[in-house]
């Protein structure tokens, strides 16, 4: 895992905040979703191949998590690192509010933040499903006041036992990433209309 240095030094501080209820994580998502999206068009333009998610430390700060999935060499990820600082910037941001961290995608996350995102999670799980043969499937996730929601969608054609092995594969994907299964609705669904 690595991090921006000059951010990871200011993290020095002590103070903690309680982990922020699930009204105050919604607050954070629409406070940040702007940013968010342009750090995601951003790293895009550059034809990066990676996952954004973010999330809230014990401190505070705001950790912007990425998943790679390829390796990179020390200049590109410096790169990944300068285009996220420029677009914290451009929002008018204090750049120590933040901590970027780069990481494998298959890696789990250190879990010192509360996830305001499982982009990283959710792609696990999809490239895990493709390379198990499901057919065609659509994964999604949305954190509500109450939950984190994962929409498992297979085609009609899918029975009862591809149901709950899809289930069973989303818990694990979820277990191997070290979050709590609890925390996640899973529902499989069969929505997907075959064409003749």
């Amino acid at each position: 895992m690595l991090a921006n240095a000059p951010i990871q030094f200011a993290e020095k501080s002590t103070v903690t905040i309680s982990r922020p209820s699930n009204n105050e994580l919604l607050s954070y998502i629409q406070q940040y979703q702007f940013l968010i999206s342009d750090i995601f068009n951003a790293l895009c333009k550059e034809f990066f191949s990676f996952q954004l998610d973010y999330g809230v430390l014990p401190s505070g700060k705001i950790e912007l998590l990425v998943s790679l999935s390829e390796e990179m060499d020390k200049m590109a990820k410096k790169k990944m690192e300068e285009i996220m600082l420029d677009c914290i910037q451009k929002h008018n941001l204090n750049p120590i509010s933040f901590q970027l961290t780069l990481k494998d995608l298959y890696e789990p996350a250190a879990t010192e933040s509360t996830r305001l995102s499982y982009n990283d999670v959710m792609a696990n799980l999809f490239e895990t499903m493709n390379d198990q043969n499901y057919g065609d499937f659509s994964v999604e996730h949305s954190i509500t006041s109450e939950s984190i929601q994962v929409m498992i969608n297979l085609t009609e054609d899918k029975n009862a036992g591809m149901q709950k092995k899809a289930q069973q594969l989303a818990e694990d994907i979820i277990r191997q990433h070290q979050f709590d299964v609890q925390a996640f609705q899973i529902e499989v669904q069969n929505k997907i209309a075959i064409s003749n």
